[in-house]
C-alpha cells in the first residue's frame, strides 16, 4: 500500500487541499457566524478543556472531577488553548485541518478492503470530500471529526490484518532465513506438509498484495521500494506483520475510545470477529490478544483514574441520564399518560427519591457512578414495564439514525434553533420524512441542498443493498462484507436511545465504499458488454 500512496501522492495531496478548501469555506462563510458551530454538548467539553489547559486536570470550574464526559476531545482542545489561549471559534480551525485528512484515510480504507480497485478508492475518497456530513461536522464543536479520524486509522490497520476465508492451498508453513547485507534473503520451507500438489506455493505469491505487485512488474521501481517489498514479504512472515498491525489498530481504537463512548463495544466485537477469522485457534487468540493489548494501553490511565477516585472501573457516567431521559421518558409518557416533558419531570423526581432513600440506607452520599447506576435501574424498571413499547421506540430510533439527513442540522440552525418535539405521542413515521420532503424554510439553497442529499443518499443505499444481494447470490466479496457489516450494525444498534444522523457518521465510509463498489462494477460491466458488441 505504501507504494500505491507514493504513486498516487499527487492525487492525495490534491484531494487533501480540495477537502480543506471546502471545509474551510463552509466553516468561515457559515458555521462561524452567529455561533452556529456551538452545539448542546459543546459547553461541557469547553469547560473541561479550559481546566486542562490551566493545569487543573479533568475538572469542572467548581473543582470537582469530571466523570460525565470522556477526556479525549477536551485534551485535543486544550492543546490549542494552552498555546494560543481560549477561543472556542479559532480552535475549530485545527479540527477543520484534521477533517481534511478523512477523505485521504477513506482512500486507504478502500484499498485495504479492495486492494485491486484503485478506481473505487479514488471515487470514494472524492465523494467523501464533498459529503455533507463530513463537511458540516468538521466545523461543529463536537467529537465526531476526531473520533472518525482515529476510528478510520483503526479500521485501515484492522481489516488488513486477517481474512475470513482462505483457500486451502494458500496455507503454507515457511520459515524466513537471515537477510543478507544486500537486502536479499533465503527461505527454508517446512517439508512436512501434506499437499496434493507436488509444488509448494511461493509464500510471497500467496499474499494478497502481491497480485497488485505482479500487475505493476513492468514499471521501474526504486531501490528503496524493492527493499520495502523484501522487508514485507521475505524477512518478516505475514502473521508477524498482522500482529504489528493489530497492535497498532488497538492503540488507535483505544484513543478513539477516549473520545466517544463506544470503544468498549467495538473492542469486544473486534475480538469476536478475530475468533472467527481464518487460521489456527492459537493464531486467532494471538490476534485477539494483540488488538486488546493495543487498546488497553491508552484507556488504562482513564480507567485507573476513575477507580482511584470512585472505587469502580468505568468510562463515564453519561449512560444513566442518557437512557433515563431520552429513552425511558418516552415509555413513562404512556405509563403516566402525560407529555414527554412532564414524563422527564416525573422521572427526575423518582430518581431523586431513590437516591435519597439509598443514601439514608447506606449512611453516606452517593458518588457520581452510584447515581448513574440508580438512573440506569429506574430506566430498566420502565423498560420492563412496557417491553413491546420499548422495542418499538428503539426500532424507531434505529430507523431515524439510518435514514435521517445531515442537512437536518442546517434546518435546525436556519429555524433559529427551534426545538422539535421528536417524541410527542401523535407523531407519525411519515412526519419524519415530511420534514425533509417539505422543509419549513424559505432558503432556496437549503431546499436545493436537501434535494441533492436525498438523491445521493438514495443512490448510495441502492448500491449498498444491491451489492449485499449480489454478495448473497454470487458470494462475491464475502470476506469484505463479513468484516465490515458487523461494525455497521453495531453503530446503528447503539443509536437506540438517540436516533440522530451523526450516530451513523463513523460507518458512513463503509457505506460509501460498499455502495460505490457495486456501482463501479456495474458500470464497468456495462461498458465491457457495450464494447464487445461493437467489436462483433
Amino acid at each position: 500500500m505504501i507504494a500505491v500512496v507514493r504513486e498516487q501522492k499527487s492525487f492525495l495531496i490534491s484531494l487533501f487541499f480540495i477537502a480543506l478548501l471546502i471545509r474551510a469555506c463552509v466553516f468561515f462563510g457559515y458555521l462561524s457566524r452567529d455561533n452556529r458551530y456551538w452545539q448542546v454538548d459543546s459547553n461541557t467539553y469547553n469547560l473541561v478543556a479550559i481546566g486542562i489547559s490551566q493545569g487543573k486536570g479533568f475538572c469542572l470550574p467548581d473543582g470537582k472531577p469530571n466523570f460525565y464526559r470522556l477526556p479525549g476531545y477536551p485534551l485535543f482542545l486544550s492543546l490549542y488553548y494552552k498555546i494560543f489561549g481560549v477561543n472556542t471559534k479559532n480552535v475549530l480551525w485545527l479540527q477543520v485541518i484534521l477533517a481534511a485528512f478523512i477523505p485521504v484515510l477513506i482512500f486507504l480504507l478502500s484499498l485495504s478492503l479492495f486492494p485491486q480497485n484503485l478506481i473505487l478508492a479514488k471515487i470514494a475518497s472524492v465523494y467523501s470530500a464533498f459529503h455533507i456530513g463530513f463537511v458540516l461536522y468538521a466545523g461543529f464543536f463536537m467529537t465526531e471529526t476526531l473520533f472518525i479520524f482515529l476510528f478510520l486509522l483503526f479500521a485501515i490497520l484492522f481489516f488488513r490484518s486477517f481474512k475470513f476465508f482462505e483457500r486451502k492451498n494458500e496455507s503454507v508453513a515457511w520459515i524466513p532465513g537471515q537477510a543478507r547485507d544486500d537486502g536479499s534473503c533465503e527461505l527454508s520451507y517446512n517439508k512436512k506438509l501434506n499437499l496434493e500438489s507436488q509444488f509448494l506455493p511461493d509464500p510471497i505469491e500467496t499474499s494478497q498484495d502481491f497480485v497488485w505487485f505482479q500487475e505493476r512488474m513492468g514499471e521501474q521501481y526504486t531501490r528503496e521500494e524493492l527493499r520495502e517489498y523484501v522487508q514485507d514479504y521475505l524477512i518478516e512472515t505475514p502473521e508477524q506483520k498482522n500482529m504489528q498491525r493489530l497492535l497498532l489498530a488497538g492503540f488507535f481504537l483505544g484513543l478513539a475510545s477516549l473520545v466517544r463512548p463506544v470503544g468498549q463495544y467495538v473492542i469486544i466485537l473486534s475480538c469476536i470477529i478475530l475468533l472467527f477469522s481464518s487460521g489456527r485457534m492459537g493464531d486467532r487468540l494471538a490476534r485477539c490478544y494483540a488488538v486488546f493489548l493495543g487498546w488497553i494501553v491508552p484507556v488504562s490511565f482513564w480507567l485507573v483514574r476513575n477507580y482511584l477516585l470512585l472505587g469502580t472501573i468505568f468510562f463515564h457516567t453519561l449512560p444513566g441520564g442518557h437512557f433515563l431521559y431520552l429513552s425511558a421518558a418516552r415509555v413513562a409518557m404512556y405509563v403516566h399518560d402525560c407529555s414527554y416533558q412532564e414524563a422527564r419531570d416525573i422521572l427526575q423526581q423518582e430518581v431523586n427519591t431513590r437516591i435519597t432513600e439509598k443514601e439514608v440506607r447506606v449512611g453516606h452520599g452517593l458518588n457520581e457512578i452510584e447515581r448513574c447506576h440508580e438512573h440506569e435501574k429506574l430506566a430498566v424498571h420502565y423498560f420492563l414495564q412496557r417491553p413491546y413499547l420499548t422495542m418499538r421506540f428503539w426500532l424507531t430510533d434505529i430507523m431515524r439514525a439510518s435514514l435521517s439527513l445531515y442537512s437536518a442540522e442546517l434546518l435546525y440552525l436556519e429555524s433559529g434553533r427551534k426545538n422539535i418535539d421528536y417524541f410527542k405521542k401523535d407523531r407519525t413515521i411519515w412526519s419524519m420524512f415530511e420534514r425533509y420532503i417539505f422543509p419549513e424554510t424559505s432558503s432556496w439553497w437549503l431546499k436545493l441542498l436537501i434535494i441533492i442529499e436525498i438523491f445521493l443518499y438514495l443512490f448510495i443505499l441502492l448500491g449498498f443493498f444491491a451489492g449485499f444481494i449480489l454478495m448473497l447470490s454470487t458470494h462475491a466479496n464475502t470476506d469484505v462484507w463479513c468484516k465490515v457489516l458487523p461494525f455497521m450494525l453495531l453503530f446503528i444498534v447503539i443509536s437506540l436511545a438517540g436516533g440522530y444522523a451523526r450516530m451513523r457518521l463513523p460507518i458512513e465510509p463503509f457505506l460509501i465504499i460498499l455502495a460505490l463498489n457495486f456501482w463501479v462494477t456495474y458500470f464497468k460491466t456495462c461498458f465491457i458488454k457495450k464494447k464487445s458488441k461493437h467489436v462483433v
